[in-house]
């Protein structure tokens, strides 16, 4: 069970994991000592508390998985800072979102490639649950790079 979850972080720990007729339930953990404040980057041993996030991952055997992350907060010891409080970042999952990166780049990818009904429809044969509204939302969202073409005069 380890080796699915390497690729998002080394440090992570598997507290307990249970499968359910309809999915897969994960508690998982990183025991860090201290954290960078977002803001102004200074590190921070003062914790201040914990509290879980439902995390949606990737689906197992078209099941959705779904990562009970605990979560430190802590204290930022910089006087100067504006934030008084912060949450403990993960590179791989972007603040306030509920999926990790992988799934949504996943989701990316397939509604970019169907239409967004269509790719509904086929993230539910997937095990994803996720409605067309959001996919149109993620194909809104992403950033497109500008190409300049060769036959293009700017």
């Amino acid at each position: 069970m380890n080796t699915l979850f390497r690729p998002l972080d080394t440090n992570l720990q598997i507290l307990n994991h249970s499968e359910t007729p309809t999915s897969f339930l994960i508690v998982i953990a990183k025991e860090t000592k201290s954290s960078c404040c977002p803001l102004c980057q200074r590190s921070s041993e003062r914790k201040h508390s914990s509290y879980m996030r439902i995390i949606h991952d990737l689906p197992i055997q078209g099941k959705p998985v779904l990562l009970y992350l605990r979560t430190q907060k802590w204290f930022c010891t910089n006087v100067d800072c504006k934030r008084r409080v912060f949450t403990e970042r993960y590179p791989w999952l972007l603040p306030s979102k509920r999926r990790t990166k992988r799934l949504e780049e996943m989701l990316r990818t397939i509604a970019f490639s169907n239409n967004c009904v269509q790719a509904s429809l086929l993230c539910q044969k997937l095990g994803i649950d996720v409605s067309h509204d959001t996919l149109l939302r993620l194909v809104h969202h992403t950033e497109i790079p500008v190409e300049c073409s060769p036959f293009c005069r700017h």
